[in-house]
This record gives C-alpha cells, structure tokens and sequence, in this order.
C-alpha cells in the first residue's frame, strides 16, 4: 500500500523521461518509423524502472533506516573545491572566458572540463546529505554555482547542476509538488535565455530550443534508415579515449559520418545506441538502465546521502541525454558509479544479515 501511494503523489525519473521523450517526437518532424522506436525504447525504460522499483522491495532493501554520515557531506565538497579548481584551471589554459570570449571555447582542455564538472556532482551530494540546508539557501547557492559553471559557455552543466538540486530537494521532501513545477518553468526560461544568447552570437535564425530538437531528430532519423549497427561500438570507444587524445569526440565522428567537416552533432541517447549497436540494442540497454536507475532511486528515496546526490545527477543527465546523447566520459561514469551503489547496498544489506 506504501509503495502505491508513493507511485502515485512523486513525479519520478521513469515518468519524466517518457514525458520528454514524448514532447521530441510530437515536436519535431522526425518520420513515423523513427518516432515509434523511440518511443519504444522510452517506454522499454519506463517498465524497467517499475522493475528496478520492485526489485528494492523484492531484495529486502527497504527494512531500516540508514544514517547520513558526514564524510558524505565532507566528500562532497572535497568534489566541489576540485571540480572548482579544474574549473579556474581550464579558464586559464583557454586564454579567456568562453561565456564572454566564444572564440576562447575551442582551446578548452576536455580533461580540465570534465573535471570541473565534479563541482556539480559534490553539489548535489552536499545538498543531499546535509537535510539541515532549507530550500532558501540550496536555491541561492546553486544560482552563484551555475553562474560559475555558465563562464565555461557550456549550457549542459548548468542545467543539469539546476535540475540535479531541484531533484535532490523534491526528493527529500523540502518542495511540493506546486514549487517543483516554478522551478522547473525557472530553468526552462533560462535555458531559453541561454539559446537566444547562443543564437545571437552564432548569428543563426529560427525557434529556439525547437530548432535544436527538430535539428537532432533529423540526425536521428539518419542514423536510423543509414547507420544502424554502423559504429559497433566505436562512438562509446571514442566517448572515452577521446580524452586521452587517442581518437576524436563521438559528436565528432557523427558530423563527419554526414559528410561535416569542423562541428560537433549530437545523435540524441537513441541514435547513438542504434548507430553503435543497432535497433536491437535498445532492448538491453534501456532495460539495464532503468533497472538500475529504479534500484538506485528506491535506495536514495530511503538513504539520501551519496545515493540520492548520484540519483539526482544521472537522472539530470538522462533527461539532458535525450538530446545530447550519454557520449562523455565522466557522465559513462557517474552511470557506472550509480550501479555500483546499488550493489554496494545489496551487498551491505546482506552481509550484515
């Protein structure tokens, strides 16, 4: 009966992701073929999450309460102060502030970025495993980090900082469901902001943001009718060695498969599954994922903590993830660190039976 009523009053990961992924398909003019496998393989995700959910009651995870240890709250902002410096770091090897300096983003380290990004990872876990912190504060602190964030010009990281302690606070009970919704109009007018700034720069015309979908689901469908299976796994092999300089970024791979020298493209969270693994491989993955992802959000609802701050930060990037693609290295590993958490508790739980 607990587990009903708590389905039935959150708004939770599984249910947000159909919503989006919804929202691409009826907003974009992608073809009728592509639109049904997405919508598949939102909808493959969206049983599994209830499974993952099951499975947290199933393993008996649910019996007892687990403390909130400081040294979460103490790693935590050890992530911070290291994401921050990385952050000064690559500023500073750029030669200037890309937010005011566009010309300065190329020069960018990808290592010091990726790094920096720890500054939202620690955020989110500070917030979480410190339920002391009221709403009033959190808000104000995660404004001065995104604006800190926003000098690197990426618009990513600051909405998956923003949404990330959006779903850290409604998930610990500290805003309704009403305040939810503000804040979620909040983060989508500023990423509206963001887009109009962006296309000034660049000089470009049309909606924004619809553009940019109508823009990634025409990738998609491409990748879908010419690519399917094509990569076999080459795009997750440059998502990680592209860091280490040892091939080029998976976007990169993508625009040139199109036959566009000098960009990057996104291939959304589906094209690039299809384009590595094809139409097939939604099935297994969108399944492990939202077993996963339904464990570890069971196991944060009750936890908090790291487990919670995880939760928060991937299901931020998923959700970001249906335009952009999970094609970053330390992204592939906040995923990875979040499974990982679910067979830490599991494993915990039965050794101390």
């Amino acid at each position: 009966m607990e587990y009903i009523r708590s389905t039935c009053r959150r708004l939770e990961g599984h249910h947000l992701f159909l919503i989006l992924t919804s929202l691409f398909i009826v907003l974009t003019g992608v073809s009728y073929y592509t639109g049904t496998l997405v919508l598949l393989s939102a909808l493959i995700f969206y049983i599994s999450f209830v499974v993952g959910k099951r499975l947290y009651y199933i393993l008996g995870l649910d019996e007892g309460d687990r403390e909130i240890y400081k040294r979460e709250y103490t790693f935590g902002l050890l992530l911070m102060n290291i994401g921050l410096l990385f952050l000064i770091l690559d500023i500073l090897w750029a030669g200037g502030i890309p937010l005011f300096d566009p010309t300065s983003k190329r020069f960018l380290s990808p290592l010091y970025t990726m790094l920096s990004r720890l500054l939202i990872l620690g955020w989110a876990i500070v917030i979480a495993s410190n339920l002391s912190l009221d709403k009033v504060r959190v808000v104000l602190y995660s404004l001065i980090f995104a604006a800190v964030v926003m000098l690197l010009g990426y618009r990513t990281g600051v909405v998956v900082l923003l949404t990330s302690t959006l779903f850290v606070l409604y998930y610990s009970n500290r805003i309704k469901n009403r305040e939810l919704i503000l804040f979620v109009l909040g983060i989508f007018l500023l990423l509206l902001l963001l887009s109009l700034i962006r296309l000034k720069v660049v000089g470009s015309e049309g909606i924004p943001l619809l553009s940019r979908m109508d823009l990634t689901m025409s990738v998609l469908d491409i990748i879908v009718h010419n690519f399917n299976g094509v990569f076999n796994g080459y795009l997750l092999y440059c998502a990680i060695y592209s860091y280490l300089g040892m091939a080029p970024g998976p976007r990169t791979v993508i625009a040139n498969s199109l036959g566009i020298q000098g960009v990057t493209i996104t291939p959304t969270i589906f094209g690039g599954v299809i384009g590595d693994f094809g139409i097939l491989g939604v099935i297994p993955y969108f399944a492990i994922l939202g077993i996963s992802m339904g464990l570890l959000y069971k196991i944060a609802e009750n936890s908090k903590g790291i487990y919670l701050g995880v939760y928060a930060v991937i299901l931020s990037y998923l959700l970001v993830s249906i335009e952009t693609a999970i094609l970053d290295l330390d992204v592939i590993m906040y995923f990875i660190l979040g499974f990982l958490l679910c067979i830490y508790a599991i494993v915990k739980k039965y050794r101390s039976c």
